[in-house]
């Protein structure tokens, strides 16, 4: 970053023919400059125009911005092109010009911003495409692509998962596709004779009245085939500036089709398989997928609360750096009722309507987090999303352009722009993608029954969005330590809307990309009490951070035992009663039996094998126990369970070792830990781990750890899904 102090007075003389900037005499007055730093965007300049009240003096000057400035040329209105040594983002430059416009002697000052062949597809129908125009105040709320097609159309290396009813070889898509699947298991729902198969084509979903009136599609509702994933396709990526029908928001990306969807909606099942697929990870029976998708969109869903299969899904998508965009419902009743837009981790979209309104169908509240166009066909033509479709009513018959409404049409938006943000800068998070798309919105018209408490921070702006991704970074970096000043390994620090950083050894963290903006931090460990700072990040920020200890549990060097006695337990959701080689106290009761399980737990009651970890202390089963590391796990082939004792009587100890253990929602993320438990009272148990990857599922992101007594109303939670575990971590809870 360049910081920089400009004398008060500026003259300007011709040196060898061509005129210079120059200082003001020794003592003059000096006005500080913004931070201001040099930017590779496609919008950065490096000239400013400076009109000057009379003749200058001679002399030499550094530029503001802490460089060197050269007068170019004059204009024909007499005012003057500066050129800087380095380019800068339009509000930088405005920074700089604000500088010299201070000075005495000069009339005004201002960026010589770059300008741009404005690019407009040449698609026949794109005059009738609203919602992808630039927004006009109180008239019309397009999200704004023109200017950000300026500056990317796409990438032909990115993928966009439509994850819907299939898709059809519509003309206006040709080429656009990757080879996608058919998730819907059961055939009559899938309407195509079968199960699954890598065939993602939509057969169409029409119910007719007398499948209404009795049988499996009793109450469906009579209903001609909806085409929806192909209108939701020609949303994020019809054929662009082909002269031909629509335009689509990424002009480059491939599409993913993954058919979920059928006769009737679908199965939950069907789908979260959908969205791992998608996402590129492993589902039982099905061919891995060559093209995973960056953005998964999701124009579906049902009346509930997230479900665990639903959270787990997206959990294990979001791991593996893929965000999910999801429609948030066409109720017009509080979005947090339905799923899978209702769970965390998801960008959940409301509808807006062409005049900037909450469309009259749209679910709101607050897990919504952005609103984009949805259309409303009860304002004509011109308020619908026009986008490719079918004129079939059973089957496919020709091609055709039509006008929809729905949360489901504004989720594509969400994600075409998505996606082209991905284009602008790839090595952002899908969080910094998010944050991008919030802090850039176009803000809600006054007197919109949109509001910024029900419909996020503004409707989707996709040239905003793109330029602001597209400035340089900026960075937060910093340590952890303790009261004492030691260096805190694993600790975990958290920019809202941004990645997660994890210290290493030296307590030393790093975010090199971080969305400019004011922001709570905070820091997190392993038995240790969080904190948090306030603070404006704006180019390079460092902030340290030192942690007490949190009074449930304490942090010990490791002290790895080597276990070798294999348990005969194995598999998902299987338990084994073990005998003690002591009686063990806990809780103030003493144990001789061990109920130890494949999901990381060990109990003094009774066997259990429940998979679904929640916060402890809870007065669900299982109660009495440790958890090592509770969540769904799996004991295959590559891993075990073991027990031995070491040490001799009274300070004897007894290991339990699950190696090289699975998570079942995604079996590559593996590892190992113990629960250590003492004879002696004065130490009692401790857990520790090994072979954790950072950042990753193997850190504890869906676990419980800690201990808890026999009426599940006490004992320690180390951690709750937050992923503080680290290769090496050894804890000894209260």
């Amino acid at each position: 970053m360049k910081r920089a102090m400009f004398a008060a007075a500026i003259s300007m003389a011709a040196v060898g023919g061509v005129p210079v900037l120059v200082a003001a005499p020794s003592g003059a007055q000096a006005v500080p400059v913004p931070q201001v730093r040099p930017s590779q965007s496609p919008t950065a300049t490096d000239q400013i125009i400076v009109r000057f009240a009379g003749q200058p003096d001679a002399g030499a000057v550094p530029d503001p911005a802490g460089g060197s400035a050269q007068v170019r040329r004059q204009l024909g209105d007499g005012s003057w092109v500066v050129k800087l040594d380095d380019r800068y983002a339009p509000a930088d430059a405005a920074a700089i010009a604000a500088v010299y416009a201070r000075q005495p002697g000069v009339k005004y000052a201002e960026p010589d911003t770059r300008q741009f062949a404005t690019v407009v597809p040449n698609d026949t129908r794109y005059p009738d495409q609203w919602d992808l125009q630039p927004v006009t105040p109180n008239t019309s709320y397009g999200a704004n692509l023109p200017a950000a097609w300026d500056i990317t159309t796409g990438s032909a290396s990115q993928v966009v998962a439509v994850v819907d009813t299939g898709y059809l070889n519509h003309a206006d898509l040709a080429g656009r596709f990757v080879p996608g699947y058919d998730m819907v298991s059961d055939a009559q729902i899938g309407n195509d004779g079968d199960g699954r198969d890598a065939n993602a084509l939509d057969p169409g979903d029409w119910i007719t009245s007398a499948e209404n009136s009795s049988g499996f599609f009793a109450g469906c509702g009579v209903s001609n085939s909806s085409w929806h994933g192909t209108h939701v396709a020609g949303t994020i990526g019809a054929a662009s500036n082909n002269a031909t029908g629509v335009a689509g928001i990424n002009w480059n990306a491939k599409i993913l089709p993954v058919r979920v969807l059928g006769k009737c909606g679908g199965y939950s099942s069907d789908i979260a398989d959908g969205m791992r697929w998608a996402a590129g990870l492993t589902v039982s029976g099905v061919p891995a997928n060559p093209n995973p998708a960056k953005v998964i969109n999701l124009s579906l869903g049902g009346s509930g609360a997230c479900s665990t299969t639903y959270q787990n899904a997206v959990n294990a998508v979001t791991a593996a750096g893929s965000m999910l965009v999801i429609a948030a419902g066409n109720s017009n009743s509080d979005a947090a009722n339905f799923q899978p837009g209702n769970c965390a981790g998801v960008v959940t979209v409301a509808a807006t309507g062409r005049a900037g309104n909450r469309a009259t169908y749209s679910n709101y509240g607050s897990t919504v987090e952005i609103a984009a166009p949805g259309g409303n066909l009860s304002g004509g033509l011109d308020t619908g999303i026009l986008s490719t479709l079918n004129t079939g009513t059973t089957s496919p018959v020709a091609d055709a352009y039509v006008a929809y409404q729905g949360t489901s049409m504004a989720a594509p938006h969400v994600a075409g722009v998505a996606s082209l943000v991905w284009a602008a800068q790839p090595s952002l998070t899908a969080a910094q993608v998010t944050t991008f798309l919030q802090i850039s919105a176009t803000p809600f018209k006054a007197g919109s029954t949109c509001t910024t408490a029900i419909c996020g921070p503004g409707i989707l702006n996709a040239g905003a969005a793109v330029a602001a991704a597209t400035s340089p970074p900026s960075s937060l970096s910093g340590t952890v330590r303790d009261g004492n000043g030691a260096a805190i390994k694993g600790a975990q620090v958290r920019v809202p809307g941004n990645a997660v950083a994890v210290t290493d050894a030296s307590g030393s963290y790093s975010l090199p990309t971080v969305v400019d903006g004011s922001y709570t931090v905070q820091a997190d460990g392993a038995c240790r009490a969080p904190a948090s700072q306030s603070v404006s990040i704006s180019g390079p920020t460092v902030l340290d951070f030192t942690l007490g200890i949190s009074g449930g549990c304490y942090v010990d060097p490791a002290a790895w035992d080597a276990t070798s006695t294999v348990l005969a337990l194995s598999g998902d959701d299987a338990s084994l009663a073990v005998a003690l080689p002591f009686p063990y106290a806990h809780a103030g009761a003493s144990y001789t039996t061990a109920n130890v399980s494949t999901n990381g737990v060990v109990n003094f009651l009774a066997p259990d094998t429940t998979y679904s970890n929640t916060a402890i202390p809870n007065a669900a089963a299982p109660n009495a126990a440790l958890y090592g590391f509770w969540d769904d796990l799996i004991v295959d082939g590559s891993s075990s369970v073991l027990a031995d004792t070491f040490g001799s009587a009274p300070n004897r100890r007894f290991v339990i070792e699950w190696r090289n253990v699975a998570l079942l929602a995604d079996t590559t993320k593996r590892l190992s830990f113990q629960i250590v438990l003492y004879e002696s009272t004065a130490q009692r148990v401790r857990l520790q781990y090994k072979d954790i990857a950072d950042g990753t599922a193997e850190a504890g992101t869906s676990a419980t750890v800690g201990t808890e007594n026999a009426a599940g109303n006490g004992g320690t939670q180390v951690l709750y899904n937050n992923g503080l575990l680290f290769d090496g971590l050894s804890v000894r809870p209260k």
